[in-house]
Protein backbone atom coordinates (compact mmCIF):
# COMPACT_ATOMS: atom_id res chain seq x y z
CA UNK A 1 0.00 0.00 0.00
CA UNK A 2 1.12 3.25 -0.89
CA UNK A 3 1.75 6.40 1.65
CA UNK A 4 -1.49 7.78 1.18
CA UNK A 5 -3.06 10.49 3.54
CA UNK A 6 -6.77 10.68 4.30
CA UNK A 7 -8.91 12.80 2.84
CA UNK A 8 -11.79 14.80 5.14
CA UNK A 9 -14.01 15.43 3.57
CA UNK A 10 -31.04 6.34 -20.04
CA UNK A 11 -33.59 5.25 -21.70
CA UNK A 12 -32.58 2.95 -24.54
CA UNK A 13 -31.87 4.93 -27.79
CA UNK A 14 -29.74 4.78 -30.60
CA UNK A 15 -26.71 3.87 -29.24
CA UNK A 16 -28.28 0.76 -27.36
CA UNK A 17 -29.18 -0.56 -30.98
CA UNK A 18 -25.82 0.53 -32.23
CA UNK A 19 -24.15 -1.65 -29.84
CA UNK A 20 -26.69 -4.52 -29.97
CA UNK A 21 -26.77 -4.40 -34.37
CA UNK A 22 -22.73 -4.58 -34.01
CA UNK A 23 -22.47 -7.61 -31.76
CA UNK A 24 -24.86 -9.71 -34.49
CA UNK A 25 -21.39 -11.03 -35.71
CA UNK A 26 -20.64 -12.75 -32.46
CA UNK A 27 -23.47 -14.57 -32.91
CA UNK A 28 -23.24 -15.42 -36.63
CA UNK A 29 -19.53 -16.63 -35.96
CA UNK A 30 -20.87 -19.27 -33.72
CA UNK A 31 -24.02 -20.32 -35.43
CA UNK A 32 -22.63 -23.26 -37.69
CA UNK A 33 -20.90 -24.97 -34.14
CA UNK A 34 -24.62 -25.68 -32.07
CA UNK A 35 -24.80 -28.82 -30.04
CA UNK A 36 -27.42 -29.46 -27.33
CA UNK A 37 -26.63 -27.74 -23.84
CA UNK A 38 -25.72 -29.27 -20.97
CA UNK A 39 -26.10 -27.74 -17.46
CA UNK A 40 -22.23 -28.12 -16.91
CA UNK A 41 -20.94 -26.94 -20.00
CA UNK A 42 -21.15 -22.86 -20.34
CA UNK A 43 -19.92 -23.27 -23.37
CA UNK A 44 -22.78 -25.67 -24.63
CA UNK A 45 -25.34 -23.49 -22.97
CA UNK A 46 -23.65 -20.41 -25.33
CA UNK A 47 -23.99 -22.33 -28.56
CA UNK A 48 -27.48 -23.41 -27.56
CA UNK A 49 -28.31 -19.72 -26.37
CA UNK A 50 -27.06 -18.25 -29.95
CA UNK A 51 -29.40 -21.42 -31.64
CA UNK A 52 -32.45 -20.01 -30.07
CA UNK A 53 -31.53 -15.94 -30.63
CA UNK A 54 -30.81 -16.63 -34.68
CA UNK A 55 -34.33 -17.86 -34.73
CA UNK A 56 -35.68 -14.20 -33.64
CA UNK A 57 -38.81 -13.74 -31.97
CA UNK A 58 -39.61 -12.99 -28.16
CA UNK A 59 -39.59 -16.43 -27.12
CA UNK A 60 -36.34 -17.35 -28.60
CA UNK A 61 -35.05 -13.57 -26.94
CA UNK A 62 -36.09 -14.65 -23.77
CA UNK A 63 -34.80 -18.33 -24.06
CA UNK A 64 -31.65 -16.66 -25.15
CA UNK A 65 -30.60 -14.36 -22.44
CA UNK A 66 -31.48 -16.94 -19.72
CA UNK A 67 -28.89 -19.19 -20.91
CA UNK A 68 -26.33 -16.56 -21.64
CA UNK A 69 -27.11 -15.49 -18.52
CA UNK A 70 -26.22 -19.08 -16.68
CA UNK A 71 -23.33 -19.40 -19.32
CA UNK A 72 -22.32 -15.52 -17.82
CA UNK A 73 -22.70 -16.58 -14.28
CA UNK A 74 -20.54 -19.44 -14.63
CA UNK A 75 -17.58 -16.96 -15.99
CA UNK A 76 -17.41 -17.01 -19.82
CA UNK A 77 -16.50 -13.73 -21.16
CA UNK A 78 -18.47 -13.84 -24.30
CA UNK A 79 -21.46 -14.77 -22.92
CA UNK A 80 -21.12 -11.78 -20.12
CA UNK A 81 -21.04 -9.61 -22.82
CA UNK A 82 -24.49 -10.94 -24.74
CA UNK A 83 -25.69 -10.56 -21.60
CA UNK A 84 -25.14 -6.69 -20.70
CA UNK A 85 -25.71 -6.19 -24.76
CA UNK A 86 -29.16 -7.56 -24.11
CA UNK A 87 -30.05 -5.42 -21.03
CA UNK A 88 -28.37 -2.51 -22.69
CA UNK A 89 -30.60 -3.07 -25.85
CA UNK A 90 -34.09 -4.59 -23.91
CA UNK A 91 -33.95 -6.92 -26.12
CA UNK A 92 -35.13 -10.38 -24.46
CA UNK A 93 -35.41 -8.83 -20.97
CA UNK A 94 -36.48 -5.65 -19.48
CA UNK A 95 -34.02 -2.52 -20.23
CA UNK A 96 -31.33 -2.67 -16.97
CA UNK A 97 -28.48 -0.07 -17.89
CA UNK A 98 -26.89 -0.39 -14.52
CA UNK A 99 -26.35 -4.75 -14.53
CA UNK A 100 -25.55 -3.74 -18.56
CA UNK A 101 -22.83 -1.67 -17.25
CA UNK A 102 -21.62 -4.33 -14.82
CA UNK A 103 -21.75 -7.33 -16.96
CA UNK A 104 -19.54 -5.41 -19.78
CA UNK A 105 -17.42 -4.65 -17.01
CA UNK A 106 -17.00 -8.33 -16.50
CA UNK A 107 -16.43 -9.25 -20.02
CA UNK A 108 -13.86 -6.32 -20.78
CA UNK A 109 -12.20 -7.77 -17.70
CA UNK A 110 -11.25 -10.97 -19.83
CA UNK A 111 -10.00 -8.54 -22.95
CA UNK A 112 -13.86 -8.45 -24.63
CA UNK A 113 -12.50 -4.88 -26.70
CA UNK A 114 -16.28 -4.25 -27.47
CA UNK A 115 -17.44 -4.16 -23.74
CA UNK A 116 -14.76 -2.30 -22.92
CA UNK A 117 -16.01 0.39 -26.12
CA UNK A 118 -19.37 0.15 -25.08
CA UNK A 119 -18.77 0.89 -21.21
CA UNK A 120 -16.56 3.95 -22.26
CA UNK A 121 -19.82 4.98 -24.48
CA UNK A 122 -21.72 4.25 -20.87
CA UNK A 123 -19.52 6.05 -18.60
CA UNK A 124 -19.61 9.28 -21.54
CA UNK A 125 -22.90 9.27 -21.48
CA UNK A 126 -23.90 9.04 -18.12
CA UNK A 127 -26.08 5.90 -18.91
CA UNK A 128 -26.66 3.05 -15.93
CA UNK A 129 -23.09 4.56 -14.40
CA UNK A 130 -22.04 7.93 -13.03
CA UNK A 131 -21.10 10.45 -15.79
CA UNK A 132 -17.65 10.18 -15.61
CA UNK A 133 -15.13 11.09 -18.55
CA UNK A 134 -11.98 9.80 -17.54
CA UNK A 135 -13.29 6.48 -17.08
CA UNK A 136 -14.79 6.58 -20.30
CA UNK A 137 -11.32 7.86 -21.61
CA UNK A 138 -10.02 4.53 -19.99
CA UNK A 139 -12.09 2.27 -21.54
CA UNK A 140 -12.05 3.24 -24.82
CA UNK A 141 -8.35 3.75 -24.91
CA UNK A 142 -8.56 -0.38 -23.20
CA UNK A 143 -11.05 -1.22 -25.93
CA UNK A 144 -8.61 0.09 -29.01
CA UNK A 145 -11.00 -0.18 -31.11
CA UNK A 146 -11.11 1.92 -33.90
CA UNK A 147 -14.68 3.27 -33.04
CA UNK A 148 -13.29 3.91 -29.45
CA UNK A 149 -9.86 5.70 -31.07
CA UNK A 150 -12.18 8.11 -32.52
CA UNK A 151 -14.39 8.99 -29.23
CA UNK A 152 -10.60 9.10 -27.13
CA UNK A 153 -9.98 11.92 -29.89
CA UNK A 154 -13.31 13.36 -29.35
CA UNK A 155 -12.99 13.73 -26.12
CA UNK A 156 -9.64 14.70 -25.95
CA UNK A 157 -9.98 17.80 -23.97
CA UNK A 158 -11.98 16.23 -21.28
CA UNK A 159 -14.72 17.29 -19.37
CA UNK A 160 -15.04 19.28 -16.11
CA UNK A 161 -13.47 17.63 -12.90
CA UNK A 162 -14.50 17.27 -9.60
CA UNK A 163 -13.97 19.30 -7.15
CA UNK A 164 -12.69 16.90 -4.13
CA UNK A 165 -11.85 12.95 -4.42
CA UNK A 166 -14.94 10.70 -3.92
CA UNK A 167 -14.60 7.02 -2.78
CA UNK A 168 -15.12 4.62 -5.67
CA UNK A 169 -18.44 2.36 -4.96
CA UNK A 170 -18.22 -1.49 -4.90
CA UNK A 171 -20.51 -3.45 -7.27
CA UNK A 172 -19.54 -6.80 -7.46
CA UNK A 173 -19.03 -9.15 -6.00
CA UNK A 174 -21.93 -7.90 -3.59
CA UNK A 175 -21.24 -8.02 0.29
CA UNK A 176 -21.05 -11.65 1.69
CA UNK A 177 -21.19 -13.19 -1.82
CA UNK A 178 -20.98 -16.46 -2.25
CA UNK A 179 -18.41 -17.10 -5.65
CA UNK A 180 -18.27 -20.81 -5.57
CA UNK A 181 -15.58 -23.45 -4.18
CA UNK A 182 -14.48 -23.85 -7.45
CA UNK A 183 -13.58 -20.01 -8.10
CA UNK A 184 -9.64 -19.95 -9.40
CA UNK A 185 -10.24 -15.94 -10.12
CA UNK A 186 -12.82 -13.68 -9.20
CA UNK A 187 -13.97 -10.26 -11.10
CA UNK A 188 -14.23 -7.34 -9.18
CA UNK A 189 -16.26 -4.17 -10.36
CA UNK A 190 -16.53 -0.84 -9.09
CA UNK A 191 -17.67 2.74 -10.40
CA UNK A 192 -16.72 6.21 -9.44
CA UNK A 193 -17.71 9.84 -10.10
CA UNK A 194 -16.13 12.45 -11.95
CA UNK A 195 -12.67 12.56 -9.54
CA UNK A 196 -10.29 15.87 -9.94
CA UNK A 197 -7.54 16.09 -12.30
CA UNK A 198 -4.64 13.27 -11.85
CA UNK A 199 -6.47 10.59 -9.70
CA UNK A 200 -6.03 6.54 -9.88
CA UNK A 201 -8.00 3.61 -8.54
CA UNK A 202 -5.65 1.48 -5.95
CA UNK A 203 -7.35 -1.78 -5.72
CA UNK A 204 -6.74 -4.35 -2.37
CA UNK A 205 -7.82 -8.16 -1.99
CA UNK A 206 -6.96 -9.88 0.87
CA UNK A 207 -6.94 -13.44 1.59
CA UNK A 208 -8.91 -14.18 5.10
CA UNK A 209 -6.42 -16.64 7.12
CA UNK A 210 -7.10 -17.48 10.91
CA UNK A 211 -3.39 -15.04 11.51
CA UNK A 212 -5.12 -12.55 10.02
CA UNK A 213 -4.81 -11.80 5.97
CA UNK A 214 -3.05 -12.49 3.21
CA UNK A 215 -1.78 -10.03 0.34
CA UNK A 216 -3.29 -11.45 -3.24
CA UNK A 217 -3.71 -8.39 -5.38
CA UNK A 218 -2.74 -4.77 -4.73
CA UNK A 219 -1.75 -2.01 -7.59
CA UNK A 220 -3.10 0.63 -9.27
CA UNK A 221 -5.15 0.41 -12.07
CA UNK A 222 -7.10 3.49 -14.41
CA UNK A 223 -10.78 1.24 -15.35
CA UNK A 224 -13.35 0.07 -12.84
CA UNK A 225 -12.74 -3.81 -13.14
CA UNK A 226 -10.22 -6.02 -12.67
CA UNK A 227 -10.02 -10.24 -12.93
CA UNK A 228 -7.61 -11.56 -10.64
CA UNK A 229 -6.34 -15.09 -9.69
CA UNK A 230 -7.17 -16.80 -6.61
CA UNK A 231 -4.93 -19.61 -7.25
CA UNK A 232 -4.91 -21.74 -4.62
CA UNK A 233 -6.85 -19.43 -1.95
CA UNK A 234 -10.16 -20.44 -0.24
CA UNK A 235 -12.18 -19.63 2.17
CA UNK A 236 -12.99 -15.55 2.77
CA UNK A 237 -11.84 -12.90 1.49
CA UNK A 238 -11.91 -9.07 1.79
CA UNK A 239 -11.72 -6.25 -0.89
CA UNK A 240 -11.99 -2.58 -1.67
CA UNK A 241 -10.91 0.38 -4.21
CA UNK A 242 -9.32 3.63 -3.13
CA UNK A 243 -9.25 6.71 -5.57
CA UNK A 244 -5.58 8.21 -4.90
CA UNK A 245 -4.21 11.69 -6.06
CA UNK A 246 -1.40 11.37 -8.22
CA UNK A 247 -0.10 14.17 -6.28
CA UNK A 248 -0.21 14.69 -2.41
CA UNK A 249 -0.83 11.36 -1.30
CA UNK A 250 -4.75 12.41 -0.35
CA UNK A 251 -7.42 9.20 -1.40
CA UNK A 252 -10.62 8.74 -0.50
CA UNK A 253 -11.52 4.62 0.23
CA UNK A 254 -14.37 2.61 -0.32
CA UNK A 255 -15.53 0.47 2.74
CA UNK A 256 -14.35 -3.29 2.66
CA UNK A 257 -16.20 -5.85 0.94
CA UNK A 258 -16.26 -9.48 1.75
CA UNK A 259 -16.85 -12.35 -0.43
CA UNK A 260 -16.09 -16.71 0.37
CA UNK A 261 -15.76 -19.70 -1.94
CA UNK A 262 -17.72 -21.46 0.43
CA UNK A 263 -20.93 -21.40 2.53
CA UNK A 264 -19.13 -22.14 5.69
Amino acid sequence: MPNLKTVVSRSPGANAVRRFVTAASLLLAFAQSVTPASAEDPSALFREALRQDLMGGPTGARLAFDMYRRAAEAGLPEAQFNVAIMLDSGRGVSPDMEQAATWYARAASHGIRRAAYNLGQLYEAGQGVPQNVDLARAWFKASGLPAARARLTAIRSGGAKAATLSAPILIAPTYGELIGSSANSVKLVWTARQQPEGVRFFVELLALVPSGSSEIYSGFVDISSLNVALSSHKGAFAWRVLAVARRGGRYAASDWSYMRTTAN
